[in-house]
């Protein structure tokens, strides 16, 4: 249903400013009071449609984008872009019943109206047209919309959890102005083609892409509650990917990834072409594995992991909207105040967190998609669950946001993770942590158990009409024998069920470590961010990867028989 994709990232400076960072008054911003002018004029008439607007709100991103791509040693693709967009959300009916109900008997396709739109200018003329023209159009779409809904809720069954369609936000006022950075482009470009160039000869290789992306500007939001807001945006990401294939058809990848919002976060050319080249080593290791057989046995998953398996396996059961819709499985919506995992561990959802023990966090923000404030949002205690994440829709015993309301522009906010965190109470080191898992292999007379290093992602099925499963895809997975003997095995999914599972933990390291990514869900692509330490499950299951039917090229990419490689 849903899959996260590990993202790589690093940013290099050869002249550069720091950011610089100032309040503003919100209110003398030109694209607010534009924006403000015209929610107030078209409310006023649109509310007194049939059927009624009660709800609007508009965000405005003046945005920079610049994008280059490297593989095999050299360019090919250099973008750059400002990027001016509005989007027009627009809710029409009442707060009870409302166009953006999921349909029970058909597809609901529901998204707001996403335009671009001329940049400010003058006295804005030209982009209150637009916001006009795209209001119009917005309304229009809406109240088609709420037709569908009425129609869909005479012919459905009642529903479980018969909650409102939305609950009015809390109104706020915030603005901060940032300026980036600047980039030596000429540099950073000269420096990962330099890299690519390092394992573009290496047979084990057949693949290479290094894409460097920065987005920065600035977010708008402007609501009929009177809520305005302007924030900073700031993403820079380079990812790079090494593929190759194994005479079987079976593929394989390696991925390292850097976050930086500041020139001092950011590695130095010799640590990236020694982790590139730490990929590679593990890459040939791989091509020589052996394959992993179908198997339950004690387990641990490192920290990095172990943040990604629980965004899939429990954060998307969490988000509050789910909880009320028919459709959906339901594994956690009665355990409320029920202990679902070990006594000693946690689960936080904390989007205030900027950074953690130095490294940045891609699931920070400060107010969320619905103009709310974020918040710490405790999901677990002690292994009891004890919340839901909510956006404005509301749920039975959740009646109002938490900020966790989050969307890609074009698609309805729903509720959705920040930064998760797992927090254990009782740790030991990790060290002591493989310690006990060959004495788990032991006591159990496996033959052997694993260690996952790296989980790349994979889905979760959520709906009530198929299995509560998970599928999840390791990129390194080392088995571990009761001697204490370690190899690299190829070809293996983690496959479970969350109660299950999370009910299997038994110890966990000190070694928290941080995953950055970008989470897809039905309100689209939004950046998150997972802490974990290192934890030993008493079982865990693997199955055999499907493979591909396409075999290896038999023709070495250009140049890897020129340097005497084979």
């Amino acid at each position: 249903m849903k899959k996260i994709f590990l993202a790589v990232f690093l940013c290099m400076f050869s002249s550069f400013l720091w950011a610089k960072t100032e309040n503003c008054d919100v209110s003398s911003q030109a694209p607010v009071k534009l924006l403000a002018a015209e929610l107030k004029r078209g409310f006023k008439t649109f509310k007194k449609l049939n059927p009624p607007v009660y709800y609007m709100s508009y965000t405005y991103k003046e945005i920079q984008r610049r994008r280059f791509g490297v593989s095999l040693g050299g360019v090919f693709l250099r973008s750059s872009k400002d990027w001016n967009v509005l989007d027009v959300s627009v809710r029409v009916g009442s707060s009870v019943l409302d166009n953006t109900r999921k349909l029970k008997n058909a597809k609901n396709d529901y998204s707001s109206k996403v335009t671009a739109v001329p940049s400010i200018k003058g006295d804005g003329a030209a982009f209150s047209n637009a916001v006009w023209l795209a209001t119009q159009k917005a309304v229009e779409d809406a109240q088609q919309s709420y037709g569908r809904v009425q129609a869909d809720v005479q012919a459905a069954s009642q529903r479980m959890d018969d909650s409102a369609d939305f609950a009015f936000p809390e109104t706020a006022s915030y603005c901060r102005t940032e300026t980036p950075a600047r980039f030596d482009w000429e540099k950073l470009e000269s420096m990962l083609v330099k890299v690519s160039r390092s394992v573009k000869d290496n047979p084990a290789v057949l693949k290479s892409e290094f894409d460097f992306r920065a987005e920065s500007g600035h977010t708008y939001f402007v609501d009929s509650r009177g809520t305005r807001l302007k924030m900073p945006t700031f993403l820079f990401r380079l990812s790079y990917t090494l593929e190759g294939k194994t005479k079987d058809g079976l593929e394989l990848s390696r991925f390292n990834s850097y976050d930086a919002v500041s020139p001092s976060q950011l590695p130095s050319e010799e640590k990236l072409l020694a982790d590139v080249q730490q990929s590679v080593r593990e890459l040939e290791e791989l091509s020589r594995a052996p394959l992993a057989e179908p198997v339950t046995a004690p387990a641990i998953l490192k920290n990095r992991a172990m943040g990604v398996f629980v965004h899939e396996v429990l954060g998307h059961r969490m988000e509050g909207h789910r909880q009320k819709e028919d459709s959906f499985g339901r594994t956690f919506t009665s355990k409320l105040n029920t202990r679902v995992t070990a006594p000693f561990i946690s689960v936080v959802d904390d989007a205030t967190l900027e950074s953690f023990n130095g490294e940045p966090l891609r699931g920070f923000y400060e107010y969320d998609d619905e103009g709310v404030k974020s918040r710490p949002v405790v999901i677990i205690e002690n292994g009891v669950l004890k919340n839901f994440l909510m956006s404005s829709s509301p749920i039975k015993g959740f009646p109002a946001s938490n900020g966790h309301g989050r969307r890609e522009l074009g698609k309805r906010a729903v509720a959705r993770m920040g930064n998760t965190r797992v927090i254990a109470s009782e740790t030991v080191s990790y060290d002591e942590l493989e310690k006990m898992l060959l004495e788990e292999i032991k006591r159990q007379g496996k033959p052997y158990g694993f260690i996952i290093e790296d989980l790349s992602g994979g889905f979760t099925q959520t709906d009530a009409g198929s299995p509560q499963v998970f599928k999840l895809e390791p990129q390194l997975v080392y088995r571990v024998y009761p001697d204490g003997r370690k190899e690299v095995i190829r070809g293996a999914d983690l496959v479970g069920t969350p109660l299950v599972s999370f009910a299997q933990i038994l110890a966990a390291a000190d070694d928290e470590g941080v995953f950055n990514g970008d989470c897809g869900a039905e309100s689209g692509w939004v950046p998150v961010s997972a802490i974990a330490p290192s934890v030993l499950f008493k079982t865990l299951e693997l199955e055999h990867t499907a493979k591909s039917a396409v075999k290896p090229p038999v023709l070495p990419p250009p140049g890897a028989d020129k340097g005497g490689k084979k």
